[in-house]
């Protein structure tokens, strides 16, 4: 529940109390009660205090005509607005049915016909019960249209009420006095206005689609988890075939590097020797079976290798020729 909240129904327990504990219910004594829960500070819900027998007594036909308005005005104060306070009066009243002001004992009171007048500090608590009600209702929240609605025509007036809601925890809000037109910027609105009886039969049914509305859209969900798991399981599905086939695959490879004769290393075939460009024979760990690195260093070309070629060895003079002349001979190749 709203801290807001709490506090006003705390404020509320008293009055609450001596109407449910006091025995005398004259038509006075419940008005003394209404006039001082409604010019409470921190009052600003009343349905409970609305409900006590004692309140209720007042719609008895029997009870005075000054004091039958006070039903209505605590009826205003729980769900209404300083408009619906304004609208009020006998349909046999001919006169205006707007407010006046009314200087008594040095205290600026307002009346309407057929309701009891306000004091200052009942006018401000209505204002702000209504300000509350316009936050909810009325896009944008301008300066004219909250003037309008609860009759203050200066807008220093008006700048006054909006700050003591907000520093009462009424509202969240930020004026725009230099925007065009002037606005009220409302973030938040405490819940402190009640539920007029008459509208719960539209609040139901309001919620009552509402709860229609979320559950096609938890079916929607639903359908659309179903959808994404059966795809992952398909999916799923599909790995595993492409697993299975690629290690069959692989598989027969290696029997095929290791049957005899395919040169595998792997089985009961030899590797096979080969022999180098001096017809060395150079087995599978080079040449002499020596490593790779000896092998190479002796395979380095010196300059006396030609690519197809043979090896030329001059014999030079005194190689037992008789001429002494030069003559060469070929290894491990032809010579043209």
């Amino acid at each position: 529940m709203n801290q807001t909240h709490t506090r006003a129904i705390e404020a509320l327990q008293p009055f609450i109390h001596i109407a449910n504990s006091n025995s005398a219910t004259s038509p006075r004594f419940v008005a003394n009660i209404i006039t001082n829960a409604t010019s409470h500070p921190h009052t600003y819900v009343f349905a409970e205090l609305l409900e006590t027998p004692t309140i209720q007594s007042l719609q008895s036909p029997d009870i005075p005509p000054e004091y039958q308005g006070y039903l209505k005005l605590l009826e205003i104060f729980a769900w209404g607005t300083w408009q619906d306070y304004q609208a009020s009066s006998s349909s046999s009243s001919s006169s205006s049915s707007s407010a006046k002001n009314i200087k008594a004992n040095n205290e600026t009171y307002i009346a309407t016909p057929n309701l009891p007048k306000l004091s200052s500090e009942q006018a401000q608590k209505l204002r702000l019960l209504s300000l509350l009600s316009l936050a909810t209702t009325i896009k944008p929240l301008t300066y004219s249209a909250l003037q309008s609605a609860l009759s203050l025509p200066d807008i220093g007036d008006l700048e006054s009420l909006v700050t003591s809601a907000i520093y009462s925890s009424l509202l969240g809000a930020r004026l725009s006095p230099s925007s065009n037109p002037p606005t009220v910027n409302v973030t938040s609105v405490a819940p402190l206005r009640d539920v007029q009886p008459q509208s719960l039969g539209k609040m139901i049914t309001q919620l009552t689609e509402w709860e229609a509305r979320c559950g096609e859209v938890a079916r929607d969900l639903e359908a659309e988890i179903e959808a994404v798991k059966a795809n992952a399981a398909i999916r799923g599905i599909k790995e595993t075939e492409y697993k299975e086939m690629y290690d069959v695959r692989v598989k027969a490879r290696k029997q095929d590097a290791g049957a005899p004769g395919t040169g595998g290393g792997v089985g009961n075939a030899a590797p096979v020797a080969r022999r180098g460009p001096l017809g060395i024979r150079r087995g599978p760990r080079g040449l002499f079976g020596g490593n790779k690195r000896e092998a190479d260093d002796i395979e380095q070309d010196d300059g006396f290798f030609d690519a197809g070629d043979g090896m030329d060895i001059d014999e030079g003079a005194g190689s037992g020729r008789g001429n002494g002349s030069r003559t060469k001979r070929v290894l491990g190749g032809r010579r043209d």
